[in-house]
């Protein structure tokens, strides 16, 4: 398991992952006759023994199935080729960051800019596409951040881009963090959703990152913006069509799909904002 700074689940779950053994992971598929599968597992390929293992055991099952992974992936030919050969068809990828500067300082160095193309690339080369996340708000995120990155997703072919505030959730190193530096504006834990800024950015107003945010969204998912990215995509055109169109409309009505209705600039909005005072 990785050290990522925002990362919820060591805080939530501890660092011993928890493990169905292979067996009764296929008994199940059997015994429901599933022929597609979706592992909730917030990376599959953390536990590389058993990754291996997993998919080898998938493989004449003759499933399809899509899950939640690391770039590592990519740099393994070994597990991507039985990944392929087990029917994966589809993974989320947290990239998070197109700046260097703000992955080190996430403790997520393992992922590179400069890499992304190329982890696009062997996803697609083995019939599998890309779910992939970038979160908004780190201390190095400066206003240009949000068009600059939704043009890096379309550039990149990135089939399924997805972006988020960046959330300090409780106890988590991030949270500990902006609260040392007198940074949160709230707990108001329905605000913790990846959709509200809940603390005061680095570099720009907490106006600009919601806003940015929603502008990322309405770029990435264009009509230009998914012609240009599903041409490379290796799902089938029902599938990449479909999925396009349905985040084009969530990118479109932002609002509608909020946990919550806190619209910025509000009086009762302003007060919430006010910093919150250190936990006793």
């Amino acid at each position: 398991m990785h050290a990522c700074e925002f990362c919820v689940v060591p805080t939530a779950w501890g660092r011993k992952p928890f493990q169905k053994p292979v067996a009764e992971v296929v008994a199940d598929i059997r015994e429901q006759r599933a022929r597609k599968l979706i592992f909730v597992d917030l990376n599959l390929i953390a536990d590389r023994g058993y990754a291996l293992s997993l998919f080898a055991a998938l493989v004449p099952l003759r499933v399809e199935w899509y899950g939640l992974a690391t770039v590592l992936l990519a740099e393994d030919d070994t597990l991507l080729d039985l990944a392929e050969q087990s029917g994966c068809r589809g993974l989320l990828m947290g990239l998070e960051s197109i700046s260097p500067e703000n992955l080190r300082q996430s403790r997520k160095r393992f992922n590179s800019p400069d890499k992304f193309g190329r982890v696009v690339e062997r996803l697609h080369e083995h019939g599998i596409a890309l779910q992939g996340c970038f979160v908004f708000g780190l201390d190095h995120d400066e206003p240009d951040v949000f068009l600059k990155t939704a043009e890096f997703a379309v550039q990149a072919g990135i089939d399924l881009p997805r972006f988020a505030i960046v959330t300090p959730f409780p106890n988590t190193p991030l949270y500990k963090r902006l609260e040392s530096e007198g940074r949160l504006l709230t707990r108001n834990w329905e605000l913790y959703d990846g959709q509200h800024a809940v603390f005061r950015p680095a570099k720009m107003t907490v106006a600009e990152l919601q806003a940015g945010t929603e502008a990322a969204w309405r770029h990435a998912y264009s009509v230009r913006s998914i012609a240009r990215r599903i041409r490379s995509s290796p799902a089938p055109w029902p599938v990449r069509l479909g999925t396009n169109l349905g985040y084009r409309f969530y990118a479109h009505h932002l609002n509608r799909f909020y946990n919550c209705d806190w619209i910025i600039g509000r009086a009762a909005t302003r007060r919430q904002l006010e910093p919150v005072a250190p936990a006793a």
